[in-house]
């Protein structure tokens, strides 16, 4: 008889940009043998692909940011109109936004600050991370697993409150 129960898992990952943090949930934990549902190399992938995309777009690098979003990827993002209103405000071709972020390199601009707080992965498929973006974002990014490669297939962020 197979049990499962939910573990945190707290690690450290290092890859070419550096090293993150990353505090992670898994689900489910095979007690018979001690194998989760999300790999080391999934958590890595997930990584790279975030990261792709936060460099990425700090470089104004189309290979990055192409990397990291999916061909399908939308966005959406919590906006405030003139008269002050909070609205949902959508992108629904990624595609786009990557063209223009890649359009866009700042190269002078002071250094960028980013973090991953957390990354949820259920069925070894599909996660979750939550990333701080340069003290000036919240992103909640959807990854999914295609063909074996972690892509971003939605970005829904929030401006920090000041």
């Amino acid at each position: 008889m197979r049990f499962t129960k939910t573990v945190l898992i707290t690690g450290a990952l290092f890859a070419l940009s550096g090293c993150v943090s990353i505090q992670a949930t898994d689900t489910s934990l095979d007690l018979d043998t001690g194998q989760t549902s999300a790999s080391l190399s999934d958590r890595v992938q997930i990584k790279t692909a975030v990261m792709d995309y936060f460099e990425g777009q700090g470089e104004g690098s189309f290979k990055r940011l192409d990397r990291a979003f999916n061909d399908n990827a939308s966005m959406f993002g919590v906006s405030t109109n003139d008269d002050g209103e909070d609205y949902l405000r959508v992108w629904p071709k990624m595609s786009e936004v990557v063209k223009n972020w890649s359009r866009n390199p700042n190269p002078d601009a002071e250094p960028r600050d980013g973090e991953i707080m957390s990354i949820d992965v259920a069925d070894g498929r599909i996660a979750t991370v939550l990333f701080r973006s340069t003290d000036r974002f919240y992103d909640a990014l959807t990854l999914v697993k295609i063909d074996g490669q972690w892509e971003i297939a939605s970005k829904v962020f929030i401006r920090q409150m000041p």
